[in-house]
This record gives structure tokens, C-alpha cells and sequence, in this order.
């Protein structure tokens, strides 16, 4: 299809087509979540943001200068925000959010009945991206999930295959439903809670792209469309606008070095963002100076302590307790037993059992918990390639091997030039702050029960962050305290 066709077809999309995309697996509604600030970008950029993204609803070169000339973009029209005229106080006590709580209910059964059959990859990425001597991780599983998801569309035959193989599912109608449910139940936008996913597609305007595989990505993932010279400092600047304002600024360290190569065929940028508050804050005057023992040494950080009756999963390597989040998920906190390596948790086959509480019932045990947590912000970025080729992703790496023609039938040597993943977390006594970006770019050529138990995470601990469906949004391990 010829460029000027293509962006003639996107631009002319419907909204309530592109509307649709919430509506692919069936006949769901759009919906929400609880509250925490976590969030995420995705190119075949996947990111992470806090606070809300401002999404623009203009093309590039227009009048008002959104985007820089010589940038055109198409921007689809994105699901409306629940009760925007509410305050967060007025919306939590009302019938509105009831309402709202009771259908979005049923969206987050329809995803969490999927989490089972994909714990096979949130540990398999774990085990490449959390592994370290002395260095604190952290990334985001469903982000980079949905980034890769994003790159088995464009592609086909044995490299969609092994993508697919990574994913955890047998065929691309199954991975779809598998987003299509992801993204209704992980996408809120209400007085309470953020949670708002986003996508783009950086196209070259020297190539000639296939309309059916870029309306699908338009219409099932809400992609923006971009296009531009490969290369120019137009597309670049656009780049890393369009990131910015899907991320909230929070990872402007890492987006400001963004930048397409001039011999990109494409780019893919999602981006997934989420704040929420804990159920029950932590109270400032509360917190004290503490000692964290790193495995660089000890250091002095602000923790925060509370005490409440939970269930806590207790196994001989690891004990694990869960602190909710205002109509999202929750914050899991796993701490290794005494002698065993924190890296080691992500390959227990307990870990993922915690997410299901109907799993290993002798395992949960009630206590009085004396919790201690500290304040803490890591943030990491890292290098996908070597993950995705020891977990099977090989042929998108080898342009004699790769098969992107869903893409475009123009060229025959485009291959995975880049992987990238970002992400960031931060807790306070008020919630979780967390933001993610995964860039792809495509080119040519336990403890014994009792009543009463104190869990105190001064040492090496993981942490996961879920969504009410009990997607992994963030996982990461720490183990130093500035």
C-alpha cells in the first residue's frame, strides 16, 4: 500500500472503530482499576509512567506546532475517563464508583483466568532481567509483554512462532484475546486510579507498509501512527515527546537519548501507566531511621512500619505477605530466609503461588504482622537482546532468518536491530510510583507459625506488583539502600 493510502486509511479511522479495539474479545465495556502510581512505555517501546499522560489528539505540523513539521501523526481516540468531574473523595463513596467497581469486576475475572498460563513466562523473563550481584533490577513483565506481542504481528512463519513460544501461547488469535483481555482489565482512568495504556508506530516514510497488519495494530492496540524520516531530527524530537507525555516526564533520563536510526523500518513505543494508593497509607510520623543490610554494607533509610492481621505465605526459602492497593492490586513483598540468595527466589516454584491464595492453603498462615518497609527508588535499564535470544527469539535477530513480511513485502532483510527495557519504581507511605519502557526498533541489513510476627525487610528482598487481574506490572530485587 502506497504511504500516502496508508495514512489516508488511518487517519480516515472511525473513533468508534478504533473504539472497537475494547470491544475485540467479545462485547466487554471499558473499564478500571485501583491506586497506585506504577506505569509503563512501550516502543516497540513498552514503558512505565506517574501521573497522568497527556495524550495529544493532534497531528504533527498543524498550526499549533504539537509535533514537529516533517512529523505527521494520527492519533486514535482513546476510551473516556470515568466520573472526570468527581473528586477522588466524591467518587469513592459514590454509587458511580460501585457501578463501576462491579463491571469492571467482571473484566478482571475474564484476565486473571489467563494468569495461570502465563506465570511460565513472567518467570522465565524474571530469571534474565533479575539476577544480580550487587545491583538493585526491576521491570516490567506485562509491558514488555504486550511490546512483543505488538512485534508477533508484524511478523510471521518461524520467527512469530518462537516470539510466541516466549509469550506462552500456541497461536496469534490466542495471543490477541490474551491482550485484548490484559488491556480491559489493566486500562482505568477514574478520580481514584491511572492506569492508562498507550502505543505508537514510527514508520519510515521511504517504505511501503501493509495497511491490514498497521489498521490491526491501530485498531486492537490503539497505536498512534507516525511518520517521518528515519533518521531526522524531526522523528527523533517527535519520539521522544510522544514518550515523555505517555510517561509523565518520570523517565526523561532514559527517553532523552531516544532516537530512531536512519535505517529503521519501524518502531514500536506502548506505553502502560498506573498510580494508585495503598488500601491503608502508612502514617508518617511512624516512619524512623533504620539500618538496611546491603550487599554493599549497611545503611541508614527511612522505614516505614505498621501493624495489621494478614495472611502471610510461609515456605522454608522465603517468607511473603501482600499490602493492598485502592482498587488495583497489590505490592507483594518476598523476603529470602536466612542463607538463601535473593536471586534465587525467582526460580523457586513457590514464588508465583503467592499470587493465587487458593494454592498451598497450609502455607498461609494468620499472624499480627509488625511490618517494616523501607522508603525506596530503583530503577534500571537493560539490553532485551540476550534475554530474547535465550529464551528462543532468535530468528527476528538474523536478517537471513527473519520474516517480517505481515510488515511490509518491500524489503526482505529487516531484523531485531534493538531491545531495549527502562523501568523505575518508588514507595512512599503514601503508594507505589513506578514507570517502564521497552523499545524494540526494527532495521535492515519459611518461618514456623506464631501469633505474632515481625517482618522486617532490612536486607536483600523481591517485590511484585500486580493488577487486580493479577498481572505482574513490575517485578524487581533489593539489595542496597542509598
Amino acid at each position: 500500500m502506497k504511504k500516502e493510502e496508508l495514512f489516508e486509511a488511518l487517519g480516515g479511522i472511525d473513533p468508534d472503530t478504533v473504539a472497537k479495539a475494547r470491544s475485540y474479545h467479545g462485547s466487554k465495556k471499558s473499564v478500571w482499576m485501583r491506586w497506585i502510581a506504577v506505569a509503563a512505555c512501550a516502543a516497540i517501546v513498552v514503558g512505565a509512567i506517574y501521573g497522568v499522560p497527556i495524550l495529544r489528539d493532534h497531528s504533527a505540523g498543524s498550526t499549533n506546532g504539537a509535533y514537529p513539521r516533517g512529523v505527521v501523526a494520527v492519533i486514535p481516540k482513546y476510551p473516556e475517563p470515568v466520573a472526570s468531574a468527581l473528586s477522588a473523595e466524591e467518587f469513592y463513596s459514590s454509587d458511580v464508583r460501585t457501578q463501576w467497581q462491579l463491571s469492571h469486576a467482571k473484566l478482571a475475572q475474564e484476565s486473571h483466568s489467563l494468569q495461570a498460563g502465563m506465570r511460565g513466562y513472567y518467570t522465565a523473563l524474571m530469571e534474565q532481567l533479575l539476577p544480580s550481584e550487587h545491583e538493585n533490577t526491576v521491570c516490567s513483565p506485562i509491558n514488555i509483554y504486550i511490546a512483543f506481542a505488538m512485534l508477533a504481528e508484524v511478523s510471521d512463519g518461524n520467527t512469530r512462532q518462537q516470539i510466541l513460544e516466549l509469550l506462552g501461547v500456541a497461536d496469534i488469535e490466542t495471543l490477541r484475546e490474551n491482550v485484548a483481555a490484559i488491556w480491559n482489565s489493566n486500562y482505568l482512568d477514574t478520580p481514584v486510579v491511572k492506569s492508562v495504556l498507550a502505543n505508537s508506530l514510527w514508520l519510515n516514510s521511504e517504505v511501503d507498509y501493509r495497511d491490514e497488519t498497521l489498521k490491526r495494530l491501530a485498531e486492537q492496540y490503539y497505536a498512534a501512527a507516525f511518520r517521518g524520516t528515519s533518521g531526522s531530527e524531526e522523528m527523533n524530537q517527535a519520539l521522544r515527546m510522544w514518550t515523555d507525555d505517555t510517561t509523565g516526564g518520570l523517565l526523561s533520563e532514559d527517553t532523552k537519548n531516544m532516537t530512531i536510526a536512519p535505517d529503521a523500518v519501524l518502531e514500536v513505543v506502548s506505553t502502560i501507566y498506573l498510580k494508585a494508593q495503598w488500601t491503608n497509607e502508612f502514617r508518617e510520623a511512624q516512619t524512623t531511621k533504620e539500618v538496611f543490610h546491603g550487599t554493599f554494607g549497611d545503611t541508614t533509610v527511612d522505614m516505614m512500619h505498621r501493624t495489621f492481621m494478614t495472611g502471610v505465605y510461609c515456605t522454608q526459602r522465603f517468607t511473603s505477605l501482600a499490602l493492598g492497593l485502592k482498587d488495583s492490586g497489590s505490592m507483594y513483598f518476598v523476603l529470602p530466609a536466612e542463607g538463601v540468595d535473593v536471586n534465587t527466589l525467582v526460580s523457586d516454584p513457590d514464588l508465583m503461588k503467592i499470587l493465587d491464595h487458593e494454592q498451598d492453603p497450609e502455607k498461609w498462615v494468620s499472624y499480627t504482622v509488625n511490618l517494616s518497609v523501607p522508603k525506596f527508588r530503583v530503577s534500571g535499564r537493560t539490553d532485551l537482546t540476550a534475554a530474547a535470544r535465550a529464551l528462543g527469539v532468535t530468528d527476528a535477530l538474523d536478517a537471513a532468518l527473519s520474516d517480517f513480511t505481515p510488515l511490509t513485502t518491500e524489503r526482505d532483510d529487516i531484523y531485531l536491530s534493538k531491545a531495549e527495557h527502562a523501568a523505575m519504581i518508588e514507595i512512599d507511605e503514601q503508594g507505589v510510583t513506578g514507570a517502564a519502557y521497552t523499545e524494540i526498533l526494527l532495521a535492515g541489513a519459611g518461618t514456623p507459625p506464631e501469633e505474632e510476627l515481625d517482618f522486617v525487610l532490612d536486607r536483600p528482598f523481591l517485590f511484585l506488583v500486580t493488577g487486580r487481574d493479577g498481572s505482574i506490572l513490575f517485578s524487581g530485587i533489593i539489595r542496597n539502600m542509598k
